[in-house]
């Protein structure tokens, strides 16, 4: 069933926002919690910070639990799958990839509201066309 769940995620060739079915979303859910996970890339607004982060593992947990681990550090914040029925900065009907670190951590700067542009058991890709300060972002998760 992953499987065949990875492969529709993955067949989104506009590679624009995604919409899915709240089942959908709920296995998105379960897939993110299995194992760990590294940032394969980082854009954020054209400028790439991809090797900021290289050496985290992020584990993405229960009770929307996030940890960040590397050698010596440890970060601690949230994160939450959704869908999303729009606002004004975001109007699709798609399904958020939420991250949340605190604004004074080494992570701060992942924190947003991502669309989820495809995912696979072995990687999820996050867009954020622009949120309210004019940010934009491009963030690949990638299972280690």
């Amino acid at each position: 069933m992953l499987i065949s769940f990875g492969l529709l995620l993955s067949c989104d060739t506009d590679q624009d926002d995604i919409s899915l079915s709240t089942a959908e979303a709920a296995q998105l859910n379960i897939m993110v919690k299995s194992g760990n996970w590294q940032i394969s890339k980082f854009e954020l607004d054209n400028d790439d910070k991809t090797a900021n982060y290289a050496s985290y593992e992020f584990s993405f947990e229960e009770n929307n639990n996030l940890k960040a681990s590397r050698t010596g550090d440890q970060q601690v914040g949230t994160w939450r799958v959704s869908n999303d029925s729009g606002d004004e900065y975001d109007s699709y009907n798609d399904v958020d990839f939420n991250i949340f670190f605190s604004t004074g951590s080494k992570l701060g700067e992942l924190t947003n509201n991502y669309d989820v542009i495809s995912a696979t058991e072995t990687e999820i890709r996050l867009d954020l066309q622009e949120n309210p300060s004019g940010r934009t972002a491009l963030l690949v998760f990638s299972k280690n």
